[in-house]
């Protein structure tokens, strides 16, 4: 007997290294390090994903089920990375991601995270700002402009940066600028929010 016709015929799904490019870009991932730590997933199995052309199709439906990302765009390359209905996934939001350019806030790509993980580090979306650069992604809490210490989102004479803070006694604080610390009346810079989370490269 011959086989019967299929109704449904299979699709011509993406693998490989083209499979992986459209994961790193539903989650706002700049390398395969990211990837592995947002996933839970070793390097290396992109990397035999690469060389054999395989699918990863537990990631799909995970990365679905949990941002509301399009299967059709991961699975097949087609349409936009997230479906036009993403503000209705429960418990997930979808926030603008910046890099930080001489000094100014360029807008790249969006991202999308969970709200238990923001609600987690004391974080809420409207008041979540998100930045890049080649160490990583930074959560800022816009609402935290008051330093005591920790790294924060600082504007001096109109140039953003991130620097590490340490209040010191009379209304100063210290500035670290790699290696080397400076001391300032704290009236000489503007805080913009204190990074609350982060993800770093390795």
């Amino acid at each position: 007997m011959g086989r019967l016709k299929a109704k449904v015929p299979p699709f011509d799904y993406l693998g490989g290294r083209d499979f992986t490019e459209k994961l790193k870009t539903v989650t706002g991932c700049k390398t395969y390090e990211l990837l592995s730590d947002y996933y839970g997933v070793p390097n290396s199995t992109f990397s035999t994903w690469h060389t054999h052309n395989r699918t990863g199709w537990e990631l799909i439906v995970r990365t679905h089920l949990a941002t509301g990302a399009s299967i059709r765009y991961m699975a097949l390359g087609e349409g936009e990375p997230i479906d036009s209905g993403v503000s209705n996934v429960p418990n997930v939001e979808s926030l603008q991601m910046y890099s930080l350019n001489d000094g100014a806030l360029v807008e790249t790509t969006k991202t999308t995270i969970d709200l238990m993980t923001l609600d987690r580090f004391g974080l809420k979306p409207s008041f979540t700002q998100v930045i890049e650069d080649d160490s990583g992604i930074y959560y800022i809490n816009k609402q935290s402009v008051d330093p005591v210490a920790g790294d924060y989102l600082i504007d001096i004479d109109g140039r953003l940066s991130i620097n590490y803070l340490q209040r010191l006694p009379g209304k100063k604080l210290a500035i670290a600028f790699g290696t080397s610390t400076i001391e300032v009346s704290e009236e000489d810079i503007k805080v913009l929010g204190r990074v609350t989370m982060e993800m770093k490269k390795k």
